[in-house]
């Protein structure tokens, strides 16, 4: 549950009763157009945004303010308000050389939709989103993580125009529902250490968790189907137990329902995209795991539909990725699926036939670090999917 509210009532009765005269910096007020240029990081990207057609949409989880090291999000105002992640779009079949491959499409605008609690409690300080994913129908959906308060939700992401590279992009976050571990109205999504994955598989949008151990819970990682309800119609609630009473925070009923299971200490290491016959192909990796090597990034099929359907090998992998450069964005575009890593390296997966089930490759397709300022410590991919922008 939420813990950070308790903190800033601390605060406030600390502020009351102690120094006088001291005034911290406030920052000033952005009152202009479009966004602010300090969260343009993108130096190899065009002004506009000229890209059409199958996309891969990416989202960097830096912290936007460069000010604050990229520790922190770029502040609005002294209200609480934040420029967040920034999304960019991303075509394979462009070269890079030129700028021309990537675009930027804009940043979360975290303002008044978050919620004035989490405002004034400034918890959009460090506010992600950690991956995404996309539907001609249903939109584009988020997963949302609020360090602060450590608390993992799912959110909506409202872009104005997708041919614009400086929408404010509209953000709703619904957390996802806390309770005792084994009480079933408590959300499966809830007490993972770490979600990590989200995307469409035909209509249903699917979810996915790390087998990370260390918190004492269920170290296996899972793959989560989301209630088809709640997204036709997402909804706010105000917890009994929530101290806050934040009545823009939570989501009313659990969302994530456990559909299949991996190995302990084995999950998704970034993200999941459609496979053969409907079914989810789910990139894993392991967390001090006793069956799969450490470095290796493996592909794994799971059923679509079915009672805990069993993860079972597809065919690729790749071997010998450090710790840092993790490959955590997957999309399935213009008719073959690529990969992105944390600084940005880009692989194309060439999948197994029938033909030919062994005739696969994992290999190293771009780099887009270098379109990027400061790539060190700006730049951190951590989501992807596939859009078309007409």
């Amino acid at each position: 549950m939420k813990t950070i509210f308790n903190i800033a009532l601390a605060g406030v009765a600390t502020v009351a009763s102690g120094c006088v005269g001291y005034e911290p910096m406030m920052p000033d007020t952005y009152e202009g157009e479009g966004l602010p240029p300090e969260v343009d990081l993108c130096e190899g990207c065009p002004e506009d945004q000229p890209l059409r057609g199958e996309l891969m949409l990416l989202v960097n989880t830096k912290p936007t303010d460069g000010d604050a090291n990229f520790t922190a999000n770029f502040p609005l105002d002294a209200e609480g308000r934040y420029v967040g992640n920034a999304l960019y779009l991303y075509d394979p079949s462009k070269p890079c050389k030129d700028g021309g491959c990537l675009s930027k499409l804009g940043n979360l605008w975290l303002d008044d939709k978050m919620g004035p609690i989490s405002m004034s409690d400034q918890s959009l300080l460090r506010f992600t989103v950690r991956d995404l994913a996309w539907h001609a129908e249903k939109g584009l959906w988020g997963l949302s993580y609020d360090p602060l308060n450590d608390e993992w939700g799912l959110m909506t992401l409202g872009v104005p125009d997708w041919t614009r590279a400086d929408n404010r992009i509209e953000s709703v976050r619904y957390a996802f529902k806390y309770g005792d571990v084994k009480d079933p109205a408590t959300d499966a999504c809830y007490w993972r250490q770490s979600m990590t994955g989200l995307e469409f598989v035909g209509d249903t949008l699917f979810a996915a968790s790390a087998g990370k151990p260390g918190n004492g819970l269920d170290a296996r990682g899972a793959l989560f189907e989301l209630d088809p309800a709640f997204l036709a119609e997402p909804k706010h609630c105000v917890l009994p137990s929530d101290i806050s009473h934040d009545p823009l925070y939570y989501a009313c009923d659990p969302i994530c329902s456990i559909h299949a299971q991996f190995e302990e200490k084995v999950g998704v290491s970034g993200d999941m995209v459609p496979g053969p016959g409907g079914d989810v192909l789910a990139l894993v990796r392991g967390e001090m795991s006793e069956t799969l090597p450490e470095g290796r990034h493996e592909l794994l099929r799971v059923a679509a539909s079915g009672e805990m359907p069993e993860p079972r090998a597809y065919g690729p992998y790749i071997d010998d990725i450090p710790a840092g450069f993790e490959i955590e964005g997957l999309a399935r575009v213009q008719g073959a699926i690529y990969a992105v890593g944390i600084g940005g390296t880009v692989y194309k997966i060439t999948e197994p036939t029938a033909e030919a089930p062994s005739a696969w490759r994992f290999e190293v397709h771009d780099e887009l670090g270098p379109l990027f300022t400061d790539p060190d410590r700006s730049l951190r991919i951590r989501g992807a999917t596939a859009v078309v922008v007409p």
